[in-house]
């Protein structure tokens, strides 16, 4: 049998130790929350409605009558966090369904860092308009979709006279053609102090909408994140018209106190295009995205959300839409929507048809349409079902629903798209069994693995759990679940295991979640025991009576085993740290085991987490990484732990994460080039370990 890879990389250190979870998964540290480790069922990116399907709006009130209130949210699993410093000014835009009158704007921060103020606006936005009419291309997004800024001869701002003529300052940054101020195309006449005058509906006083941290708290420091302002607290109640694309406008006002980490973070999720969400102003010097400053259109969205008073008709309104994950089934499939139909205008109201369209494989094939059939309900608030035909292996399927009403205005959703899933031959499989890693399935391999996606097929947790069908095409399996366990797929890896496998686990609660967290030895005949060599189990070892589950561990890197390599490049002048509240936004859960006779201890860690001072209590020292090979001749190993939440001190490395910049973008980068600073993950190097 070939030798498989399993990776632990080190990043080159920074200049200043800095936050590694700008585009996190997690929401702070939270207690163990035992209900979200399901032996069978859906996910908890399956409880949204739609994981992987985007609502353009998802209304909260439908009362009916002239003037019906809503709220304009945009319905994604909401990560944390997506970075922002001073001079920055991050924006979500909204497209008004019907006219209305806006009533109030709620910015949602997840952490204030050292962070002292924000200034926040509503907009009428030019945008997603560039200066010629047209939308802006959607392929030019992140690093492609610079829009640049003002340059009246002292580099790109916010704000002045004479937009950027296109070419970059930093690097060769090339400004989308038709840009223009993405914040409106008419300047109030005057604003508030601090607040950008183009676009500028509301504040229309002369008091600026602030924020600060006293007031209002981020989850980060148990806050709930909500930040309501009431648009007639400071102004007026603007009104708005059918079509309108209406921007929050959250700019950081303050200096970033006098602290080393200024940085403000907010709830964010990857977005569907048709248009992109939100957009973002980097303030610094050559900061932004593509290495250039100014605008630049995100392909992510931002938590901001927009409450409305409706006085005019509407089209229909998606309220749930059943999911399509990726699959391995060939049968055709069904989809459920429930959409309802309201007219704050007192005139006729009600659904006249739901189309489900589908393309395969591109977005310029041939459009194929089904006519929805209404299943349960009424016109106002029904079911409708629809199918699509089944397609072979290897296939994507994209699709969107539309909706009109018996006053002929229609809603399209965003597009939707699953995969038949498909093995490629001598590959490898890793699950992801827990929420996708910064919301992105592909860094599953690229975070984890130096070699990226090529010698992986990688099944996400959003599909569902792993099958016989799917374990049966593939001789190595790692699963991956730091912030997981979702799925508890015991059964199948017996069914799979013999001795040509190999069966690789990463992750803090995969133990607990099998034993119902109980130390001792484990059971004959499971897999902790049979095949990953674990003889007895000790749960959450960092455990302190204060319910500091949040805490750093220690770890140390044996030299004779798989971290050899890492503990060479420690040495004397490094320790190694388990820290997933900084890295990756998860808990750290760090678990021991005791090897079975013939399997190598790789790495050990101490009991308990770090004192103020930093240094570990070395009373209790457990090992935490463990390989070895079974009697029949299969190999595995097991990591306690989640590789992709290790770093250094006192000199800081980001451990474990193997170097993506090459994939973003679809450009080949140099190593030690960051592409993106939002991510603020800078360049990586790789250590490789040998199994």
């Amino acid at each position: 049998m070939s030798n498989k890879l399993i990776s632990l990389g080190i990043l080159l250190s920074l200049a200043l130790p800095i936050s590694a979870r700008d585009l996190g998964t997690g929401n702070g540290i939270p207690a163990k929350d035992l209900s979200s480790y399901q032996l069978l069922g859906i996910s908890e990116q399956d409880i949204v409605n739609v994981p992987g399907y985007n609502y353009e709006n998802n209304y909260s009130n439908h009362s009916y009558g002239r003037g019906t209130p809503d709220t304009m949210a945009y319905d994604y699993a909401w990560g944390a966090y997506f970075y922002m410093t001073p001079g920055d000014v991050m924006v979500t835009a909204h497209q008004m369904q019907a006219d209305g009158i806006l009533k109030g704007v709620n910015v949602r921060v997840h952490r204030w860092g050292t962070g002292e103020q924000l200034t926040v606006s509503l907009h009428k936005l030019s945008y997603p308009l560039g200066s010629d009419g047209a939308m802006y291309n959607q392929g030019a997004v992140n690093a492609d979709g610079w829009l640049a800024g003002y340059d009246d001869g002292s580099g790109i701002t916010l704000e002045g006279t004479t937009w950027n003529s296109g070419a970059g300052a930093c690097g060769g940054g090339v400004m989308i053609g038709n840009a223009t101020d993405p914040l409106g195309s008419t300047a109030a006449v005057s604003g508030p102090p601090g607040t950008p005058t183009m676009g500028l509906l509301w504040p229309d006083g002369f008091t600026a909408a602030t924020m600060d941290p006293t007031n209002h708290p981020g989850i980060d420091v148990g806050g709930s994140g909500s930040n309501w302002i009431i648009c007639a607290d400071f102004g007026s109640e603007m009104e708005v018209q059918s079509g309108d694309w209406i921007g929050i406008v959250v700019q950081y006002s303050g200096t970033g106190g006098d602290g080393s980490d200024p940085g403000i973070g907010f709830e964010y999720a990857p977005a569907a295009s048709d248009p992109w969400k939100s957009m973002k102003f980097y303030s610094a010097e050559c900061g932004g995205t593509g290495g250039e400053t100014g605008w630049y259109i995100r392909g992510f969205a931002f938590n901001y959300q927009l409450a409305v008073e409706l006085t005019g008709d509407r089209g229909p309104v998606f309220e749930s839409v059943s999911s399509l994950p990726t699959t391995l089934s060939t049968d055709a499939r069904t989809v459920s929507a429930v959409v309802s139909d309201d007219n704050p205008s007192g005139d006729a109201a009600g659904v006249a048809a739901v189309i489900l369209s589908y393309q395969l494989d591109s977005l310029t094939a041939t459009l194929n349409t089904v006519s929805m059939s209404m299943t349960d309900g009424d016109a106002t608030n029904g079911t409708w079902e629809g199918t699509i035909p089944g397609q072979v292996p290897g296939s994507m399927v994209y699709w969107s629903l539309s909706a009109t009403d018996v006053g002929a205005l229609s809603t399209g959703s965003d597009m939707a798209s699953y995969y038949i899933f498909a093995p490629t031959a001598g590959n490898d499989l890793i699950f992801n069994n827990q929420g996708a890693l910064y919301g992105t399935i592909a860094y599953s391999s690229y975070l984890y693995f130096y070699w990226g996606g090529e010698p992986f097929d990688i099944w996400d947790a959003s599909y569902g759990g792993i099958v016989d069908e799917l374990t049966a095409m593939y001789s190595t399996i790692i699963e991956l679940c730091g912030t997981g366990p979702l799925y508890h797929n015991d059964v199948e890896i017996l069914n799979w295991w013999d001795g040509d496998k190999t069966y690789i686990v990463a992750g803090d609660e995969w133990l607990g979640l099998r034993s119902g967290w109980t130390n001792g030895a484990t059971s004959p005949g499971s897999v902790a025991r049979d095949i990953l060599g674990i003889d007895n189990e000790y749960n959450d070892v960092n455990y302190m009576a204060a319910g500091d589950q949040g805490g750093v561990s220690r770890l140390v890197a044996g030299s004779d085993g798989y971290a050899s390599s890492l503990a060479g490049f420690v040495a004397d002048s490094l320790f190694v740290n388990y820290d997933p509240a900084y890295e990756t936004g998860g808990s750290n859960w760090l678990d021991g085991v005791d090897a079975m006779a013939g399997f190598t201890v790789d790495m050990t860690g101490y009991g308990g987490v770090l004192d103020t001072l930093g240094n570990p209590d070395m009373t209790d020292t457990y090992n935490v990484m463990i390989h070895g090979q079974a009697a029949n001749g299969g190999k595995s190993a097991f990591l306690a732990f989640d590789p992709i939440a290790l770093n250094t001190v006192p000199s800081y490395y980001w451990v474990g994460a193997s170097y993506y910049w090459n994939v973003l973008a679809g450009a080949v980068r140099p190593r030690c080039q960051s592409v993106d600073s939002s991510l603020r993950k800078p360049c990586s190097h790789q250590v490789l370990m040998m199994m």
